[in-house]
């Protein structure tokens, strides 16, 4: 039962409302009657139970697989490369060590960022296109040399065909890093480190 419930949970919120209740009471209905041709009782509730969840969940099947398959991706293939660090005199650093670049937010300050670093230049690219899956590849450059300090891949979500196409206001789901409250604070930790002079 706790099974059915997760699963009509995710159905509710993968796809519109008008649409499950059309199809709920459709399922149910073929489900029983489908159930009815089998002899035993037990035999019954099992056939019945099966056909409900085949029926219910067909529509949603591309949802569930993308779904399974973007999770996959961030979890194999988004994250940060960090390939060289910028040094920063002792006016950027506290005296125990801590940055001084970083609001209180934990994100980098708007003058520093726009001072040190070009984020422009990222791309999206289909990921494969059957799932409406996007790879996002973001460079983060040194302003003055232009050179590559690190990159970030995301991999946004978009839903399956019902989602796409019925849901008003679709948004995509990103991999879990890019929400983390501290994600800005560690990725761009990993960018500046005291320049040797000033240690």
């Amino acid at each position: 039962m706790k099974l059915i419930n997760e699963l009509l949970g995710f159905a509710v919120l993968t796809g519109p409302l008008w649409l499950i209740l059309i199809l709920l009471p459709v399922c149910i209905w073929v489900a029983i009657k489908l159930a009815k041709r089998f002899k035993q009782r037990s035999t019954k509730l099992a056939g019945g139970v099966g056909i409900f969840l085949l029926l219910f969940f067909l529509p949603f099947g591309d949802e569930i697989v993308g779904r399974t398959y973007f999770k996959y991706l961030c979890a194999t293939e988004a994250g940060v490369k960090v390939h060289q660090t910028i040094e920063l005199s002792a006016e950027y650093w506290e005296t125990d060590g801590k940055p001084k670049f970083f609001n209180k937010h934990g994100y980098l300050e708007h003058n520093f960022r726009v001072k040190e670093l070009d984020e422009s230049g990222g791309h999206v690219e289909r990921y494969p296109s059957v799932f409406s899956i996007d790879k996002d590849i973001s460079p983060v450059k040194e302003r003055t040399s232009q050179k590559v300090l690190a990159e970030v891949t995301t991999f946004r979500y978009w839903g399956g065909w019902i989602r796409r196409n019925f849901s008003p206001h679709n948004t995509a789901n990103s991999c879990e890093f890019i929400a983390d409250p501290n994600f800005s604070r560690s990725f761009y930790g990993q960018l500046f480190k005291p320049a040797t002079s000033s240690k």
